[in-house]
């Protein structure tokens, strides 16, 4: 191959020594034959291949080692031809090498008969080639000693050119193998690295990495139609999308590569003026872009060209204007469009006939793409990088700032929680207690009694219960007014509380002039010994409030038992409520012991 290659470049340098109007048949792979080259501008598009002038005069010999003629509208008649000395016959392979012009012509004359003809283009269907190729590739044989004459007569919206090399059929199978695989290297990377990127973007839902993703999609859909490898392989026989493909996707590319510049570098914040300027010319690209559909290729393109150029040096002011503010990863993507920007102005001036068209200018935009690609892709790497190490700061100062935070209100939940057990408490106090006499209520006591019948019943313990009652209580309030009964109630609570044996004996208010005491561990003897007790000592204490003086006694109702499943709390307080209302009938100041057999003869008097 890289035989080949020197082959190729001797016969550019060796072809300025050869005739104009005669070339004779190489011996190399490849050789390139554009300055052999005579030609004619038919500017209004009136001649045929019949009426070509035979007279070198009309013609005009092609000087250069390219032919760029740029945008034209004329019809241009190229002409040269190549004679076989040798005594036997040859075959090859004529390639025009640009992929883009609209209708190419071919008439191919053995002496002054027409042998051949082909009528081919990107405007007409792919079928029409003689060769399977990108490009323009037509097939010449020779018998021995025989001149062919080349006729080309070419029409297109695009520049005007016309690289042509006379290749070895085997050789030119090789090369065409060769860029195959070249082109589709470079085509699968950016097509990884977009759908990567993508991939990215429907994880995160970053737009840098659509924009990012759709800018290097559109490129090599340009290149793809730029090469001709499109119609070959994608939209074969589409040509009205053939037709507007090229200026299209490169519309598209200039607007994805300014949205994605907006964003990576945020140039809002960074510089309003230049963030405008930024999105003027992206919106311009995708205008143009969308206009081209319907739109001339000629003129779409003349308008993009100077759009672009102006675009990738507004890119790079974005770009360095970024640098000199410290963006993070700016410099990567300064050096990603300095390498686009000169690949893109190199391919459009040869498009525009201002530099010759070589192997460098015609790929110089794809070249640039790659390593703006990959650039590009490394800055969006270090832009993740960063804000990872942004994003772990911050946790960590979050994480710090919630530890703090939750000190304090584990701090303050623990001192609340303290508080609020000794507002339970003195609530739960508040709640089981008369406020009149500080006794317990009958609630704690229904409950206390409860819990104490349980436990009785299971241990088989005895329990004894007292249902007090203040005698003639009404009386009292009757006569000395509710202020004083209240006093006597507290007097009477705390006579009763201080006759008790030991702590485990409780005492609470059951209601009104009632009291109820519950003797755990006690049997009847015991009960009534205590009861007695309570009774005497009430008996023994006058009520002294200011100038009132008086005596109050109680009356007592006890029941005794051990407890048991089929009786109930209920059983317990009916039954001293029964001895209670024996001792009111039987004169009151009285203690009266519950039984079933003869509750009336267990009373216990008054002495």
């Amino acid at each position: 191959m890289m035989n080949r290659f020197i082959a190729l470049a001797l016969s550019i340098v060796c072809i300025s020594f050869a005739e104009a109007a005669h070339l004779e048949l190489p011996r190399s792979d490849a050789f390139a034959i554009t300055q052999q080259l005579r030609f004619i501008e038919d500017s209004d598009a009136t001649l045929t291949y019949q009426t070509l002038p035979d007279s070198d005069t009309h013609w005009e010999k092609n000087n250069d080692s390219h032919f760029n003629k740029g945008y034209s509208r004329s019809v241009w008649w190229l002409d040269l031809t190549i004679h076989n000395p040798d005594d036997h016959g040859h075959t090859r392979y004529l390639d025009l090498s640009y992929a883009v012009l609209d209708y190419v012509d071919v008439y191919i004359y053995s002496g002054d008969q027409l042998k051949e003809e082909y009528h081919t283009g990107d405007m007409r269907l792919y079928h029409s080639r003689p060769i399977d190729s990108n490009t323009f590739v037509i097939p010449l044989t020779w018998r021995p000693g025989e001149t062919l004459r080349i006729t080309y007569r070419l029409e297109s919206g695009t520049s005007i050119q016309a690289p042509l090399t006379l290749w070895e059929p085997e050789a030119y199978a090789s090369k065409d193998a060769y860029s195959n695989i070249v082109q589709g290297f470079f085509f699968g990377s950016t097509l990884i690295l977009a759908f990567y990127n993508l991939l990215i973007f429907f994880i995160l839902r970053d737009r840098n990495y659509f924009y990012y993703a759709s800018f290097i999609i559109s490129l090599p859909l340009f290149f793809l139609t730029l090469s001709g490898q499109g119609y070959r392989y994608i939209w074969t026989d589409q040509i009205v999308l053939n037709s507007h493909a090229i200026p299209f996707f490169l519309g598209m590319s200039f607007m994805f590569s300014g949205f994605f510049t907006r964003r990576f570098l945020n140039l809002r914040a960074l510089s309003i003026p230049t963030d405008v300027l930024v999105a003027t010319f992206a919106l311009l690209g995708g205008s143009v872009a969308v206009l081209s559909i319907a739109l001339p290729y000629a003129i779409a393109i003349k308008a993009l060209v100077p759009i672009g150029l102006c675009a990738c040096f507004v890119y790079l002011f974005a770009g360095i204007l970024a640098g000199f503010r410290k963006v993070p990863s700016a410099r990567y993507y300064l050096i990603a469009w300095i390498c686009f920007l000169v690949g893109s102005i190199f391919f459009a001036l040869s498009k525009l006939g201002l530099m010759p068209l070589n192997f460098i200018t015609e790929h110089a935009i794809q070249f640039g793409s790659i390593f703006q690609a990959v650039l590009l892709s490394l800055a969006l790497a270090n832009s993740i990088n960063v804000e990872r190490k942004l994003r772990f700061q911050a946790q960590a100062d979050t994480l710090v700032t919630t530890k703090r935070l939750n000190e304090q209100l584990e701090n303050r939940v623990h001192e609340r929680t303290q508080e609020l057990e000794v507002l339970n408490k003195q609530l739960k106090v508040l709640s089981n207690t008369d406020e009149l006499t500080g006794l317990k209520n009958r609630r704690y006591m229904t409950t206390s009694l409860s819990e104490e019948w349980k436990r009785s019943a299971r241990y088989q313990r005895q329990l004894s219960v007292l249902l007090l009652d203040i005698d003639f209580f009404k009386k009292v309030n009757d006569d000395y007014g509710h202020q004083i009964g209240d006093q006597c109630l507290i007097e009477v609570a705390k006579l009763i509380y201080e006759s008790l044996r030991i702590p485990s004996d409780q005492v609470s208010r059951y209601g009104g002039e009632e009291f109820f005491v519950m003797l755990p561990e006690t049997d009847a003897a015991g009960a009534l010994s205590v009861a007695e007790r309570i009774r005497s000592n009430i008996e023994k204490h006058t009520i002294v409030v200011d100038d009132t003086r008086f005596p109050v006694t109680v009356s007592i109702g006890l029941y005794s038992c051990t407890p048991e499943t089929k009786h109930s709390v209920d059983y317990i307080l009916n039954c001293a409520d029964i001895a209670l209302y024996q001792s009111k009938e039987q004169g009151r100041n009285r203690v009266t012991l519950y039984s079933e057999d003869n509750i009336s003869g267990n009373s216990v008097e008054a002495r």
